[in-house]
C-alpha cells in the first residue's frame, strides 16, 4: 500500500459530504454551452476553488458567444514537469432542462443532474485531489488546470483545441476529467469526427406522368448515401452514418422532389484515416448517379482530435492501474471511444494522456444522465495517491 494512501483515503472518507456540497453546487449552476453567463457562473464558482488551494489562473477569451478556457498552475516553482488535469464545465443541457431549480441529486447511490456525469464529477474530483495533494503537503510536481467552457459545441468557430495543445506542452502527463465508463474503464484512444453536409438540385415533376423527365433530387441523395456507407470499415473503427436526409421540404407523395440535402456523420481513430476517407468521399460526391441533378457539398472537421493508443499512453495506463490494484482497488480496463474530447488535442502536445477519468455512470446527453457516488470518491483517491508516485512511473 502506497504511504500516502492512507492519509489521502481518511481525507476524502472524512469530507465525503463536502466533496457531495461541491457536486451539488457546481450541478446546479446550468449552463449550456451557448448560454455564456450561465456558464461563466460555473467557471468562476470553479475558478474560485482553486484559486483558494494556490492556483494562480486566468481565462482565456475564445469567441463572444461562449466561455473562455480556464487555465491554473499550482506551484510554478517546483521541480520537474506539471501533471495536468483537464475537462468542460459546460453541458448540452439549456438551464431549465430538468424541469425544476436545483436539480441535482442522490438517490440509491447514483447522483443525477445537468452535467452531474459529463461532466461536472470529473471536475469536483480534480479539485479534491488538489485537495488531498495539499492536505499531505505533496510539492513535487506543479498542477495544471485546463477547463474549457465550450468543449460540447466541438470548438466550432474558436482556437480552443489549439490552445490545449499549447498549454498541454512540455507537461508530465495529463487526465481528462471525462465520463468514467460504466464499466470502469480508462480511455485509451477517441475517434476525431467528419461531417458532410450536402445540397442536391434536380427538376420536380408528377411521379406518375412525369417519372423521365424529372430528376430526383432524393433519388441522388440516396444513391450517394448507400455509397458513402459502404466505406464504414470495423476492422479500423472507421464508421459511416447517414444521419439526416430530408427532401427538401417536398411533402407531396406524388411529387418527383427537386430538392434535398443529407448529412453524413464519419468517424476515425486518425487523421491520417481521415484524409484517406475523404479521397474516397469526394469520388462518391462528384459522382452523378441521376442525370440532371447537380449536388454542392462541404467537409466539416471537428476541432476535437483524434488520438490513439501508444507506448507513453500505455505506460501512464498500466502505472495507474498498479496504483489502483495496489491499494485494493479493482483494475481499470481499457476502452477506446468512438466520442471525440479534448484529451486528443493534449496527446498532440506530445505528452501522455487518459481520458474518461471521471466517476463512471451512463446516459450522457439525456436527462437520464447519472453519475455512481461511490465512484467519485474512489477514483479521487487513485488519482491522488498516482501523483504521489508519478515519478515511478
Amino acid at each position: 500500500m502506497n504511504k500516502n494512501f492512507e492519509a489521502i483515503s481518511a481525507y476524502i472518507d472524512e469530507h465525503q459530504q463536502d466533496i457531495l456540497n461541491d457536486w451539488r453546487d457546481l450541478v446546479n449552476l446550468e449552463g449550456h454551452y451557448a448560454e455564456r453567463e450561465n456558464v461563466e457562473k460555473a467557471q468562476q464558482w470553479v475558478k474560485e476553488r482553486f484559486e483558494a488551494e494556490g492556483f494562480k489562473c486566468h481565462v482565456i477569451e475564445l469567441m463572444p458567444e461562449r466561455a473562455g478556457l480556464l487555465v491554473g498552475m499550482l506551484g510554478e516553482d517546483r521541480p520537474g514537469k506539471p501533471v495536468i488535469f483537464s475537462g468542460h464545465v459546460d453541458t448540452v443541457h439549456h438551464k431549465g432542462s430538468f424541469g425544476r431549480e436545483n436539480p441535482f441529486k442522490i438517490e440509491d447511490g447514483k447522483a443525477f443532474g445537468p452535467g452531474v456525469l459529463d461532466m461536472k464529477g470529473g471536475v469536483v474530483s480534480a479539485l479534491w485531489i488538489v485537495r488531498a495533494l495539499n492536505h499531505i503537503g505533496y510539492d513535487e510536481h506543479p498542477i495544471k488546470i485546463l477547463f474549457t467552457g465550450e468543449e460540447e459545441s466541438d470548438h466550432v468557430g474558436n482556437n480552443a483545441d489549439e490552445l490545449y495543445t499549447q498549454e498541454a506542452t512540455g507537461g508530465l502527463c495529463a487526465f481528462n476529467m471525462e465520463t468514467g465508463h460504466i464499466q470502469n474503464r480508462l480511455c485509451v484512444g477517441r475517434k476525431t469526427q467528419l461531417t458532410i453536409n450536402a445540397e442536391i438540385k434536380g427538376l420536380g415533376g408528377h411521379a406518375g406522368n412525369e417519372f423521365t423527365k424529372g430528376h430526383n433530387a432524393v433519388h441522388e441523395a440516396i444513391l450517394k448515401c448507400a455509397d458513402l456507407m459502404k466505406l464504414t470499415d470495423l476492422d479500423k473503427g472507421t464508421t459511416v452514418t447517414v444521419s439526416i436526409i430530408d427532401a427538401g421540404g417536398n411533402t407531396n407523395s406524388t411529387s418527383i422532389p427537386d430538392l434535398a440535402h443529407f448529412t453524413v456523420d464519419m468517424r476515425v481513430f486518425t487523421n491520417e484515416l481521415g484524409e484517406e476517407l475523404l479521397e474516397k468521399c469526394d469520388k462518391i460526391m462528384n459522382t452523378t448517379y441521376v442525370e440532371g441533378t447537380e449536388t454542392t457539398w462541404e467537409v466539416v472537421r471537428a476541432k476535437l482530435h483524434p488520438f490513439d493508443e501508444n507506448e507513453q499512453i500505455t505506460k501512464l495506463f498500466d502505472f495507474v492501474n498498479g496504483v489502483a490494484e495496489e491499494n485494493g482497488f479493482e483494475k481499470f480496463g481499457k476502452i477506446k471511444l468512438g466520442g471525440a474530447s479534448d484529451a486528443g488535442a493534449i496527446s498532440e502536445a506530445g505528452i501522455p494522456v487518459l481520458c474518461s477519468c471521471g466517476p463512471i455512470g451512463e446516459y450522457n446527453h439525456n436527462i437520464r444522465e447519472y453519475a455512481v457516488v461511490q465512484s467519485l470518491f474512489d477514483r479521487t483517491k487513485i488519482f491522488a495517491t498516482a501523483i504521489t508516485e508519478i515519478d515511478n512511473m
